[in-house]
């Protein structure tokens, strides 16, 4: 075959992209799209691709990123996590090709086909390597000095990646890397109230509302629901398991306060907060009931064989002179649930 009638597909692929990318349009709403529409453009030109993620790396503490992944397996499908900016620092994290690409700004390519275990510095791709993958390239493609955008490509095709298929890859960088930090920003933009994971609106937010129905004297119940036992369900089951049970609470709560007055917030890793405006006690609890009846298989919980939910209600009262008491009593309610075994509502 001709070779240039070969990468000739790959190359209408990438010119698709960067002309897009240069317009300011790349006819999606999100990155994660983003992300399945360039796997798509590859694939569909010939790049013998099966894993991709799309990461926006923070350089400078007190910034987020995000990841996004996508498999060869889940064509359809592609994985998001909001990272805070911590998530980059940890120990753990420190031998990494993010922290590579952060440090270097290089490119890094292993033809992890040919190389014996032991000489793979990253204990990411030795994972690669042991699920049966050929070749990995990591790309820097663009930095404005507080965001770092990258892009990692992996095969299981034997021989790797074509030289010539990489050349036309590495005209990302540049163009089609601004293009995805300046769509980051804008997300970030509009996430400075809400949780990226559920769309919930965020705990500053809430407190923001709470204060607002405190100044008015409204009539307000909090619930604070916490699932029980979930670190050892992460731990069971994995971060992508994880954040879809997080995602069905969220759901739960989103349909309990459908064509209601009432709040759902996401509080804080494995807590969600419900404001009930002017509801009565007793609406409070049947609404806590409904989120605890939620049946998520989880094996390895101490107390059930499904996902449970410990709750806390407070309401507020004429005595409170800010919303930092109510927010305070229903911890402490959520903490007497925890004493009490969880899978149950304290007031």
């Amino acid at each position: 075959m001709n070779p240039e009638s070969r990468i000739g597909p790959i190359r209408t692929a990438i010119d698709q992209l960067i002309a897009e990318a240069s317009a300011g349009n790349t006819g999606v709403a999100n990155l994660a799209d983003l992300t399945a529409k360039a796997a798509r453009l590859l694939v569909g030109g010939g790049l013998p691709l099966d894993r991709l993620n799309l990461s926006v790396i923070p350089l400078q503490s007190g910034h987020d990123g995000v990841q996004y992944w996508w498999e060869l397996e889940q064509f359809d499908a592609v994985r998001s996590f909001h990272r805070t900016s911590d998530y980059f620092e940890q120990e753990n994290r420190r031998n990494t090709v993010f922290k590579h690409l952060r440090d270097t700004g290089e490119p890094l390519r292993l033809r992890l086909e040919t190389l014996p275990i032991e000489s793979i510095a990253f204990d990411f791709l030795v994972k690669l390597k042991r699920e049966g993958f050929t070749d990995y390239l990591a790309e820097s493609l663009f930095s404005d000095g507080t965001y770092l955008a990258s892009l990692t490509l992996a095969t299981r095709r034997s021989g790797g990646f074509r030289g010539s298929d990489l050349q036309e890859v590495q005209r990302l960088v540049g163009t089609t890397g601004m293009a995805v930090v300046t769509r980051f920003r804008e997300r970030a933009q509009l996430n400075a109230w809400s949780d990226p994971l559920t769309g919930l609106i965020n705990r500053r937010r809430l407190e923001q509302r709470l204060a607002e129905a405190c100044e008015a004297k409204l009539a307000i119940s909090l619930l604070l629901i916490n699932l029980d036992d979930f670190d050892a369900y992460n731990s069971q089951f994995g971060q992508f398991c994880a954040d879809d049970c997080l995602m069905a609470v969220s759901r739960v709560l989103l349909a309990a306060s459908a064509g209601q007055t009432h709040l759902p917030a996401r509080f804080g890793g494995d807590i969600f907060a419900l404001v009930l405006a002017g509801a009565q006690a007793g609406e409070a609890e049947a609404i806590g009931r409904q989120v605890l009846a939620l049946r998520l298989a989880h094996p390895g919980s101490s107390g059930s064989p499904f996902i449970t939910v410990r709750v806390g209600l407070a309401e507020l009262t004429p005595a409170d002179g800010s919303s930092a008491g109510l927010v305070s009593r229903a911890q402490e309610a959520l903490a007497a649930a925890k004493e009490a075994g969880g899978n149950c509502l304290i007031r």
